[in-house]
């Protein structure tokens, strides 16, 4: 995990459950992505305007990458590692960098704020949500180019894809609700009600259940995949905004 506040990477073991070491990074470090072999770490600084790639075994920067839109926030790894995607909140666009090259390719136009992204398992569609426009933007991720649109709830924000890529989850912001969407249509089928401001959330392995981290409820929603209802809402510490599944136990969390 980042910490804005001491410029730095947290590196967390997970059976002791304590910060092991920190790797210094440039300001405002922000989203953090883990590449699908776990041997990189990408991370987003805002005030630097920079994405920065870490060495995971050996816990060290290894450089940074420039992008053009303002304000990277999110970043998320390709199926296969090869490519980053970043938003950039303050320039409506998805900046796209090659991870061998360590330099940005190109970048999507989207729409206000765009945040969370997820992609289809193999690698074919991203999906962004965007936050000042409630939508959500279905992507080619091979032409890196904008397939269609899909109006989200108020606040579209958060995303994640179900294992299998029939599914993907996005939180909603100022409905307390997370929107379903169908991949095979690229429609919203259901809505999930969840706390309130749901933030970021993340998807067992499995595909059962979705954990949503709502802000403003200081708390986690459970929500089944299979009936889309909510199970159970886990009380947590004040202002949860993140959320990951420790599915195969991993003795490191970044």
């Amino acid at each position: 995990m980042t910490d804005p506040g001491a410029k730095a990477l947290l590196v967390i073991d997970t059976r002791l459950r304590q910060v092991v070491n920190e790797v210094e990074l440039p300001e405002s470090p922000e989203g953090v992505s883990l590449s699908p072999d776990g041997s990189l770490i990408a991370a987003a600084s805002e005030a630097a305007n920079v994405v920065m790639l870490i060495d995971a075994a050996e816990e060290r920067l290894l450089g940074t990458v420039r992008t053009s839109g303002k304000n990277p926030d999110h970043v998320a790894f390709d199926p296969k590692g090869r490519i980053l995607y970043v938003s950039a909140e303050d320039a409506s666009q998805v900046d796209v960098i090659d991870v061998a090259s360590r330099r940005q390719v190109t970048s999507i136009p989207v729409a206000r704020h765009p945040r969370g992204i997820a992609f289809t398992p193999d690698g074919s569609r991203a999906y962004v949500a965007c936050e000042l426009d409630s939508t959500v933007f279905v992507v080619n991720a091979v032409r890196h180019r904008v397939i269609t649109s899909i109006a989200g709830g108020q606040f579209s924000n958060g995303v994640a894809m179900r294992p299998d890529g029939e599914r993907v989850y996005v939180s909603n912001g100022r409905e307390a609700s997370v929107s379903v969407i169908d991949t095979r249509s690229n429609s919203v089928v259901e809505e999930a009600k969840v706390g309130e401001q749901p933030w970021d959330l993340a998807i067992t392995p499995d595909g059962a259940k979705v954990y949503v981290a709502n802000t403003r409820s200081n708390s986690v929603s459970v929500v089944s995949t299979r009936t889309n209802r909510r199970l159970v809402d886990i009380p947590v510490g004040e202002l949860p905004r993140g959320v990951v599944i420790a599915g195969n136990l991993a003795r490191r969390s970044y």
